[in-house]
C-alpha cells in the first residue's frame, strides 16, 4: 500500500491572487473593502493596488480638510488621484450583530458591495491618527465577532486586523523586488521599476517580528539582478508561446499562462530525448527549412523545455540578460564579451585534421587549453589549482584564464569565483534537449579558436573531467585539430562526495566491499546495461534521474540476478549545495515517494545498495555477518522496516549544521566563499 505523509496542522494556505476580468462588460471588478482610514488599511491599499484588484476604504466620510485628522494621510493622497474610493461606514465600536446587518444590508441595496470579495476590518488594533491628540477607539472582540459573523453570511472572505481565529486568511510579511537595481550614482529621484517576482513569508501568528528579520535577510541573500531574471524569462516564454501561436494559426488559449508543472512534472526536467540531426539543429537556429518530420511547433517546443532548464541552471545575472538570440545563436553569447562562431557552425562529426578553424594567422604565442574538474557544486569542494584558476585576474600570472567555457551543469556560485570584469563572457554550453552534441562541438570549437589566438582557454566541466564529463573525445580532438595537448586538472566527483555529504559511505567494512559507478544514460539516449545485484556492493547512478521509473524497473527485473525490492535506495540531489536534499527509501517505493515530494532539484545521482541505511540511527554494521539462510530476506525486511519508519522513506534538508559551520568560519575570515 502506498504511504502518504499525514497533515500536521498549523500552517496556512498559501495562494497569490489576481483579479480575474470582470465576467460581464456591466460587472465592478474584483474588490478590496478596507474598514477604516487607518495605516494598517493604506498598507493593505497599496499591495492591492499593485495586484490590480479596485480599492474601496469605508470611512465616515471622504477625506477633507475638516476630517483630515481620521485619514491616514497616504490614502487621503491615494483618493485625491482616485486610486481608491469611499464608501460610508461609520459603525460604533462597540456595535453589535444588528447594527452590522443593517449596514451590510444598505450596502447591498445601494450597490455600494457589488465587486467585493474581500473585507478587511482593521480598528481592532490601535492606530494612532497622523494628528490626533488621542488613538482612534479601538474595536471591542463582540463587535468584531458580529462583523465576522455578517458578513460569512454573505460568503465575503475576512481579515480582522490581530485576530487570527477571526480571520479567513492574513498578510503575509513580502518583498518585491526592483527591475534594476538603484545606481548610488543615479541623480534620478524617480522609483525603481518593479519587476515581476515577488518574496512572501509567514510564521503563521507566532513570530511576527522575526519574519521581518527572515525576509530581510533572504532578501539580502538574492543576487541584484533576481528581478531582471525574472522578467527577462518571462518575456522570453511570451516570445515564444506567441511565435507558436502564429505558426500554428491558432488564438490564445486558457492553457496560455502559467501552470502548476512545476509541481507535478517530478523528475521529467532532464528525461533524454532524440538527439537532434545537424538539420534539425539547423531548423531550430532558424537557418534551415523545416521538413514534415520537424516542424516550426516541435521546435518552438524544443525552446521551451530549453528555457525550463536555463532558469534551473544559470546563473541569475546571466539569466538577466537571456533573449531569443540566447536560443539560436550557435553558442551563448549573452554579453559582449562572449566569442562567437560562425552562424552555420554545426559540424556534428569528428573535424578532420587539416581543418583550419582559425580566425586569423597563427600567433606566436601557443595557447594553452585547460580541462577543468569543479566537483560537486560548492566552492569549498574545489582543489586549490581550480580555485587558483577560477579567481585569478593579473594576466601576467601562469594560472590567468582569458576564456572560460562552461557545461551546463556548473552551479553559479563556482561561476561566481570569476572576477566580474570577465565573468559577463562566460560561455555556457547550449545543451537544451536533444542538442547535446551539437552544443559540444560548438564548445571544442570555441576552444580550438581561442587556442589558435594564442588564448588560454579553460573547459569547466561539473564533477571530474574524466567521468563522465566527456574529457577524453576534447583531449583527441584538441589535440588533432589544434596541435595542444590539453591540461587536465581533476576534480571531486559527485559519485563520491554526494554519497559522503549525504551520510553514505559506498565502502564500509561488514556492509559493502565494492563500489561501481556507471551512468543511467548512454550515448544517444539509449539504455545502459547495468551491473547485477550483490550484496556487498554499492551502486552509484550519475545522470539517471530522469528515467528514474524505468532504472527502478530495470534493477528489479534484472536478467541475471535482480536486485530485492526491499534494498535500500537514495536520490541525492543538488550534492553540497546549501539546499542539498537526500531522498532515501527502497527500490519498489523511491519513485513513488518523490510523486509525493516537492519537485526534483537537479542535478541528482542515484545510490543502491546496504550502505544507504548503515551510518542511520545506531547503525547497522552486520550486513554481511547475516547467514544466508532461508530466513534472511524476513530478516532484511525487519531491518529496512525499521530503518524506514511508518512513511517508508526518509528526506534530509540541506547540509549538515556542522558543514555549514566550516562556511560560516570561512567567511568570518575573510575567505571567498560562494556557498
Amino acid at each position: 500500500m502506498p504511504t502518504y505523509p499525514a497533515p500536521q496542522p498549523g500552517a496556512s494556505l498559501l495562494l497569490a491572487f489576481t483579479p480575474a476580468a470582470p465576467s460581464t462588460s456591466s460587472a465592478r471588478p474584483q474588490t478590496l473593502l478596507l474598514l477604516g482610514p487607518s495605516r494598517l488599511s493604506a498598507l493593505r491599499a497599496f499591495a492591492a493596488l499593485e495586484a490590480g484588484y479596485r480599492v474601496v476604504v469605508g470611512a465616515a466620510a471622504p477625506p477633507s480638510p475638516d476630517n483630515l485628522h481620521e485619514w491616514d494621510p497616504e490614502l487621503a493622497h491615494r483618493f485625491a488621484l482616485k486610486q481608491v474610493e469611499t464608501i460610508e461606514w461609520s459603525l460604533e465600536p462597540d456595535a453589535d450583530q444588528a447594527r452590522w446587518s443593517e449596514w451590510f444590508a444598505a450596502g447591498e441595496r445601494a450597490g455600494d458591495l457589488d465587486g467585493v470579495r474581500m473585507v478587511v476590518l482593521s480598528d481592532t488594533i490601535v492606530s494612532p491618527a497622523s494628528s490626533a491628540a488621542s488613538p482612534r477607539p479601538r474595536r471591542t472582540l463582540a463587535s468584531a465577532k458580529a462583523f465576522r459573523a455578517e458578513a460569512e453570511k454573505r460568503r465575503f472572505t475576512v481579515n480582522v486586523a490581530d485576530c487570527p481565529d477571526l480571520s479567513d486568511f492574513g498578510w503575509m510579511i513580502s518583498h518585491r523586488f526592483d527591475l534594476e537595481p538603484p545606481s548610488p550614482s543615479s541623480a534620478s529621484s524617480s522609483a525603481p521599476r518593479k519587476s515581476p517576482l515577488q518574496l512572501a513569508l509567514t510564521t503563521n501568528s507566532s513570530a511576527c517580528r522575526l519574519a521581518t528579520r527572515l525576509r530581510r535577510e533572504i532578501v539580502a541573500s538574492l543576487p541584484k539582478s533576481a528581478g531582471a531574471a525574472v522578467e527577462a524569462v518571462g518575456r522570453l516564454r511570451e516570445e515564444l508561446k506567441a511565435q507558436a501561436q502564429v505558426q500554428a494559426g491558432e488564438a490564445a488559449s486558457a492553457g496560455d499562462g502559467d501552470d502548476d508543472s512545476e509541481e507535478t512534472q517530478g523528475v521529467g526536467l532532464n528525461r533524454p530525448v532524440e538527439q537532434l540531426t545537424r538539420v534539425k539543429s539547423w531548423a531550430l537556429d532558424g537557418q534551415g527549412a523545416h521538413s514534415a518530420t520537424w516542424t516550426a511547433s516541435s521546435a518552438q517546443l524544443t525552446r521551451m523545455r530549453y528555457v525550463s532548464q536555463v532558469s534551473e541552471y544559470w546563473p541569475l545575472d546571466r539569466l538577466a540578460t537571456v533573449s531569443m538570440a540566447s536560443l539560436s545563436a550557435p553558442s551563448t553569447p549573452t554579453a559582449p564579451l562572449s566569442p562567437r562562431l560562425q552562424a552555420s557552425y554545426h559540424d556534428l562529426e569528428p573535424a578532420p585534421p587539416s581543418t583550419d578553424l582559425a580566425l586569423a594567422l597563427p600567433p606566436a604565442k601557443k595557447g594553452r587549453i585547460l580541462l577543468l574538474g569543479t566537483g560537486p557544486g560548492n566552492p569549498l569542494l574545489l582543489t586549490r589549482v581550480a580555485h587558483l584558476l577560477l579567481t585569478t585576474s593579473d594576466p601576467s600570472s601562469p594560472f590567468f584564464v582569458d576564456l572560460f567555457l562552461s557545461d551546463k551543469l556548473v552551479p553559479p556560485q563556482i561561476l561566481a569565483l570569476i572576477p566580474p570584469a570577465r565573468r559577463q563572457g562566460v560561455v555556457i554550453a547550449r545543451k537544451y534537449p536533444g542538442n547535446a552534441e551539437a552544443a559540444q562541438e560548438e564548445l571544442m570549437a570555441l576552444a580550438i579558436e581561442g587556442a589558435k589566438r594564442g588564448q588560454t582557454v579553460m573547459r569547466l566541466k561539473q564533477g571530474d573531467p574524466y567521468l563522465y564529463g566527456r574529457g577524453g573525445e576534447e583531449v583527441l580532438r584538441f589535440r588533432a585539430v589544434a596541435g595542444v595537448e590539453s591540461v587536465v586538472v581533476p576534480g571531486l566527483s559527485s559519485s563520491l562526495a554526494g554519497p559522503t555529504l549525504a551520510g553514505i559511505p559506498v565502502t564500509q567494512r561488514g556492509v559493502a566491499e565494492s563500489v561501481v559507478v556507471c551512468t543511467g544514460v548512454g550515448r544517444g539516449g539509449r539504455d545502459v546495461p547495468l551491473a547485477p545485484y550483490e550484496r556487498a556492493k554499492t551502486l552509484c547512478v550519475l545522470m539517471g534521474v530522469a528515467r528514474l521509473s524505468s532504472l527502478v524497473k530495470s534493477l528489479m527485473a534484472h536478467p541475471t540476478r535482480p536486485y530485492p525490492p526491499h534494498l535500500p535506495i537514495a536520490l541525492v540531489e543538488r550534492a553540497s549545495s546549501p539546499d542539498q536534499r537526500v531522498v532515501a527509501s527502497t527500490i519498489d517505493r523511491l519513485a513513488q515517494v518523490l510523486e509525493q515530494l516537492p519537485p526534483h532539484r537537479p542535478p541528482g545521482m542515484i545510490v543502491v545498495g546496504w550502505a544507504v541505511m548503515c551510518l542511520d540511527g545506531e547503525g547497522d554494521m552486520g550486513i554481511l555477518d547475516d547467514p544466508e539462510d532461508e530466513g534472511r530476506e524476513e530478516r532484511d525486511r525487519a531491518r529496512v522496516d525499521k530503518w524506514a519508519g511508518e512513511i517508508g522513506y526518509k528526506v534530509r534538508e540541506g547540509l549538515s549544521e556542522g558543514w555549514m559551520s566550516l562556511v560560516s568560519g570561512l567567511e568570518a575570515e575573510g575567505e571567498q566563499v560562494s556557498a
